[in-house]
């Protein structure tokens, strides 16, 4: 074989190889790239719930804690008297009558927030025991109580027509008991008798617990409650 002959043969298997290399690569490129396309959507994903998660902890950041024995006055949720029968439990609603806040001013439980529970029974009266509470559409559970809330003479029953009607009755009494029935009883006779009535209605009225729509009770928490605050609230 010539040289020039040699010379053409290694220039045709050079391009043979070159060739060969190319196809290779144009075989095997779209599995790489499959490859490495996966890796990324792999890795922006990452990157995507970590950025999540950076914004929630930038957007919550800021935790306050209220406080056991922190005082909570509020106002019956209703607009008529509420009367609590002795032994008596009551369902009820109540309204945050001020602000809840922070030592930095933040507004924890805002006025208006309504707290739901019970009047139980209690040695003396009622108390309030409260279940939950519902603000800024959130509804968070709560374990707070009120203080004592003394019972008295029903109002209903000690008011100004049920002494008199008592007081006719002991009226009547009086002049019966007095023995001055005869025609000509004396007034004195039957005013005494009057008065004896009205306290005899007075002793007689049953024991009630009495909230007025004015009334503020006090509850007081019984458990620490942490507060995650947004930051762009």
């Amino acid at each position: 074989m010539s040289a020039k002959n040699t010379v053409k043969l290694v220039i045709i298997s050079s391009l043979t190889m070159l060739t060969s290399i190319a196809v290779t690569a144009l075989i095997a490129s779209p599995s790489s790239a499959s490859s490495s396309d996966r890796s990324q959507t792999k890795l922006q994903a990452n990157n995507q719930t970590h950025n999540q998660t950076n914004k929630l902890a930038q957007v919550f950041r800021s935790t306050f804690n209220l406080p056991v024995g922190q005082a909570i006055a509020t106002k019956i949720n209703r607009q008529d008297t509420l009367y609590i029968n002795k032994g008596e439990t009551v369902n009820a609603s109540l309204l945050v009558a001020q602000d809840i806040s922070a030592n930095n001013g933040t507004v924890l439980i805002p006025a208006g927030a309504v707290i739901e529970g019970q009047f139980v029974p209690a040695e003396g009266g009622s108390k309030f025991v409260a279940q939950k509470f519902t603000s800024r559409g959130a509804t968070v559970r709560l374990q707070a109580e009120s203080a004592l809330i003394n019972d008295v003479k029903d109002p209903r029953e000690t008011n100004a027509g049920a002494i008199l009607t008592d007081a006719g009755i002991g009226g009547a009494a009086g002049a019966v008991l007095s023995g001055v029935l005869r025609g000509n009883v004396q007034i004195l006779d039957v005013l005494g008798g009057a008065a004896a009535g009205a306290v005899i209605g007075n002793v007689t009225a049953p024991q009630v617990t009495v909230i007025e729509p004015s009334t503020v009770v006090n509850i007081v928490t019984r458990q620490p409650i942490t507060f995650a605050v947004r930051d762009d609230y």
